[in-house]
Order: structure tokens, then sequence, then C-alpha cells
């Protein structure tokens, strides 16, 4: 009778004498167990961040961390994959630095940020572990800066001179000098007027860039990382984007163009899929849905992708992170159902209904901010047909609550949320077309808006920017008038 071979010797049998040189160790199975997979790799994860999602009142010369599940590989945080941007003060450089350990990141920016501006910090889905494991979806998050108390008091300290009807407009640092200057599309001279400050909130003539018939809807990014800021502009009449891409000197290259929706009423930019670059989604309200520009990394956009909002006549749109998944959502509005909806976010170019729900009677213009200082972002309309502001704020989750009503005078068609007097929480900015007045609210810091002061413009009150042109750290209000082809700047007292 043959003796049978022990276990142990068999498994010694399986290890020593299979080809294991230079391979991978064999898994060894044995009777009645389950088959064995190699573990799953743990993916990077964003843990922790300072300052904080949606924090308000941050000093300027903040430095910026990021906590991670796993120990980072530093090379990787580099634009565009790791980026920082003011709205106001474009985009920062600094220094990079990882903590003990390989977990933590500091980021400290060369300079401050501008006073009282909105800053977006952006990592890519290709920022990696130490190990190589990318960061999935990428993480996006934003913060306040904030700026100091003021008087109340403005004084009107320069009267610009614009092309024909301007309206809209993006108040910050075009020639990279550490100011912040101005460029406002006009729709029937069918350009872009820009004014460079030279550092005191003293501006000068402007110098003129063609974009496309009826432009509007603007914002600024760096869509090609050559360290420059670019404009992009909505042409209303001719369902299409105008891209100027800047020279760093204040002047653009001519437009380029790209197809759009019918009458795109609202443009806002946003990393959309993850990959560090900032792509468009404009807002059409004849062909009642969006459009989305993706960036093709090469310096250029893709043929547009068309979704629905949810929504009639989508009119308005604002990207920001809205349930704090570090991805950014959009908020939309219906110019003729009167709601407002959130799409969430997926990191990979696509959006979902989050939450919809009734705002106020044609919104015309939609923001984004945090009123009541839960670290939550809350809903700010202009309401058209109702002759008011209408704000909602935001239950924690990214759905919204019942709007609360600030009257103004008649067709409310701009709005804008900024520090007037330096207390930590974002006042608004309310333009009246055929009222003729610029209207401004203080935030009580709960999101309550109680009538503050008001300015009468010489025909019709179309825009606002609230931003530091002096560089005093005190809130400034530059304000147009499409009628009057005016552009008036008005410098806060400290």
């Amino acid at each position: 009778m043959k003796t049978p071979t022990p276990l142990l010797f068999v498994l010694a049998l399986i290890v020593f004498t299979g080809p294991f040189a230079g391979a991978a160790t064999q898994q060894v199975q044995l009777p009645g167990q389950p088959a064995r997979s190699a573990p799953t790799p743990v993916p990077l994860e964003v843990v922790g961040v300072q300052p904080a999602l949606n924090a308000l009142n941050v000093a300027r010369t903040t430095a910026i961390t990021m906590r991670f599940n796993l120990p980072v590989d530093p090379s990787s945080f580099q634009a565009p994959d790791f980026h920082v941007f003011g709205r106001w003060s474009t985009m920062r450089s600094g220094a990079i630095s990882v903590g003990p350990g390989g977990r933590t990141v500091v980021f400290t920016p060369d300079a401050p940020f501008a006073a009282g501006e909105n800053v977006t910090v952006t990592l890519s889905r290709w920022i990696r572990s130490a190990s190589g494991q990318p960061l999935g979806k990428g993480f996006c998050w934003s913060f306040w800066s904030a700026s100091l108390p003021g008087s109340g008091t403005y004084n009107h300290t320069q009267t610009l001179i614009p092309g024909d009807t301007p309206y809209g407009a993006w108040g910050g640092d075009v020639d990279l000098d550490g100011d912040l200057d101005l460029c406002t599309p006009n729709e029937h001279t069918l350009d872009v007027s820009v004014f460079l400050n030279d550092g005191s909130g003293t501006f000068s003539t402007a110098q003129s860039f063609g974009v496309g018939q009826n432009c509007s809807p603007n914002e600024a990014a760096d869509f090609n990382f050559d360290g420059k800021v670019d404009l992009a502009v909505a042409n209303i009449v001719d369902g299409d984007v105008s891209v100027l891409f800047g020279n760093g000197d204040g002047t653009f290259q001519p437009q380029v163009r790209f197809s759009v929706g019918s009458q795109p009423r609202g443009l806002t930019v946003v990393d959309a899929n993850g990959d560090g670059y900032m792509d468009i989604v404009t807002a059409n309200r004849v062909s009642n849905d969006l459009s989305l520009l993706m960036n093709d990394t090469l310096g250029s956009f893709l043929p547009e992708v068309r979704f629905e909002g949810g929504l009639n006549r989508e009119t308005g749109v604002f990207a920001s992170d809205m349930d704090r998944d570090g991805i950014s959502d959009l908020v939309v509005i219906g110019y003729s159902d009167g709601r407002v909806s959130v799409l969430k976010g997926d990191g990979n170019a696509g959006f979902s209904l989050l939450s919809n729900r009734s705002i106020g009677s044609q919104p015309w213009m939609v923001v984004v901010g945090d009123l009541d200082g839960d670290g939550h972002n809350d809903v700010g309309a202009a309401l058209a047909g109702a002759g008011s502001a209408g704000v909602c704020l935001n239950n924690g989750n990214g759905s919204l609550g019942s709007p609360s009503v600030n009257s103004v005078s008649t067709f409310p068609l701009a709005i804008d949320f900024g520090d007037l007097n330096g207390d930590g929480a974002l006042d608004m900015g309310v333009c009246t077309y055929a009222g003729g007045w610029y209207h401004f609210f203080y935030n009580d810091g709960a999101g309550a808006m109680s009538s503050a002061f008001t300015f009468q413009a010489n025909n019709a009150a179309s825009c606002t920017v609230i931003h530091d042109l002096n560089g005093d750290g005190v809130m400034d209000i530059t304000m147009l008038d499409e009628l009057a082809d005016l552009v008036f700047i008005h410098l806060q007292i400290p």
C-alpha cells in the first residue's frame, strides 16, 4: 500500500518546482476553497481640503492644503492637472510642498488673491498616487477671498465709453500686471471693449476686439494653459460662442467661433470631464436646451453636444459644486416656466437632474454662492417678470428651498454676489433695465437680504461688477448702462 504524500510536501513541490523566476507568485487553490483574485488597488481620493469647500472670508494670502488617502506623486501636480484660478486675479502661480508621509500637499501662492473674489482649485483625474493610482474623476472646489470693511460711501471717479450697447462684463486682470481691468461685450458694435487699469482704479481708453451679433454672456479662463487670460463670449443672435485667446498684454488674437444652440443667453466655464481643461456650457433660450463645448486640450473646442436642462427655455447657467462631492454641477434657469434646475455632474461630461423647483417669473440671470455660511452654495436669480430677485437656499444636498423675494424696480435682468461691506457675508447687486436702477442689498449672514443703497442709471441699468479696482482691499462697483453706452466706475471710500 502506497503511503500518502504529506500535504506540506505537495505545497513545497508547487512552490519550488514552478517556473517562478521573473514571474509573479502563483496562487494556490486548496480543495474546497474559492478561487482568489489579486486585490483591487485602492484608488486615490481627496479626504480633506483647506480652505474648506465654499469657505467665505478667506485670507487673501492663504495657502491651499489638500489631504489624500494615499501618498501622492508630487510631479503630477502641474498645470493643467493642478491649477488655481481666481475669477479676477486669474491663474495663480506658486510653490508645491508635500508633507511627511506624502499624503498632504500644500500650494503657497506667489501673490495674494484679489479681494472678495471667488477662487477655484482644480485637480484633474490624472493627479496620481506614488504607486500610480489616478484620482478617478478629479476634484474641484472653490472659496471666497476676504475683503475689508468699507464706509458704504462711493465716489463716482470715471465714466468710460465702450462700444454700442455694452451688456455684460468681466472685471479681472487681463494684462497680468496685478490690478483688475474691464472687458465689456457690446451688442451692436459686435466687439469687446477692453479698458486697462493703471492700478489706482483709473482706466485707459478702450481697445476693441471683434466678436458676434448681440454678444453678451461672457466668462474668462486660461483655455490653452499658456498662462494668459482668454475670454469666451456668447453671441445671442448668431447662435455661437467667440473665444478670444489672450496675448497676456491686454490684447487678444482674432476670435475663433464655435456653434451652439439658438439664442445662447447664459454661459459658464467648467471642467466637465475632469481632465483639467476648462470647457464651456451655454444655456440656449430658443432651442430650449444646453450646449457643451469640450476643450480638445490642443487650444480649441470640439463640436457642441446638446443636452436638456429639464426646463422650458433655458436662459442662464452657472457651474458650481452644489452637493459637495468635489465635482462641478450646473445650476440652470428656465425663462418660460420660472424654475431652476440643479444638474448633477458625473465627472465624465455627463449631467443629470438632481433637483428642480420654482424660483419666480421669467428668471433672466442666475448666480451662485454660499449666502448663509453653512458651506453649501445657494442660488440667486434676477426675475425679469416679477420685478424682484429670488434667493433659494441649498437644503444641504443640492436641492433648493423656497425662494425669498427681494423687490426691485422694473425688468431686473442682471444679478451679482460679492461682499460689499467686508463682513464676511455675500451681498447682492441687481440691475433693472426698464426701471433704470442699480439696487444693492446687504446680507445678514443667514441669507436674508435687506435693501442697502441704490444708484440711478442714465437710461438702462444692465450689469454690475463687484471688485476691488484700486487695490485697497475694499470692494468697488462697476456699473454698465447699455442704452446710454456708458460704464461708471464707483470707488468705495475705506
